[in-house]
């Protein structure tokens, strides 16, 4: 059986996140996603938290997960994400400019823990935690990757597992 790590609680979705994210091989995996087939980082990462409480996604979840995400990703932390990789190029030439890629970096990470705080919420209404299972996980990436990403969708598995 698939022991997902649930820090502090299982309603604690950023500190399994973080933890998650922090594996070897998910950040990676993650990031191939998002650049490979415009997949939605915390939105993944819901997906495994869901399984990890042993929750299959359903299509309630996922509307509700898509105002979230409309609400946050477009809005707010893809132009923040956009000014933080400028400002990159920017700092290397000119080391004034990191305190500002720094402070863009922050912003652009609080937005995203306020965005997965709604997405937290939609948990409210799922039963309570079950044991979690592989066969979750997988479903739960499945149904947040387009099937063109399978091979994605099997990395992120295989380093969330």
């Amino acid at each position: 059986m698939w022991a997902s790590p649930l820090p502090d609680s299982p309603a604690a979705f950023w500190p399994y996140a973080l933890d998650a994210y922090a594996r070897p091989g998910v950040a990676q995996a993650c990031l191939a996603a998002q650049d490979a087939h415009g997949a939605d980082v915390p939105l993944l990462l819901w997906g495994a938290w869901a399984a990890g409480r042993g929750h299959t996604l359903t299509e309630a979840d996922l509307t509700a997960a898509a105002t979230a995400a409309a609400r946050w990703r477009a809005p707010v932390i893809e132009p923040l994400r956009q000014a933080r990789r400028a400002l990159k190029a920017l700092a290397a030439g000119a080391p004034e400019n990191e305190a500002l890629r720094q402070a863009v970096k922050a912003a652009e990470l609080e937005a995203e823990r306020l965005y997965m705080a709604a997405l937290e919420q939609v948990a409210d209404g799922w039963p309570a935690p079950a044991p979690p299972c592989q066969r979750t996980l997988r479903d739960n990436l499945a149904r947040l990757l387009p099937p063109e990403a399978a091979l994605v969708t099997e990395r992120l598995h295989k380093a969330l597992s």
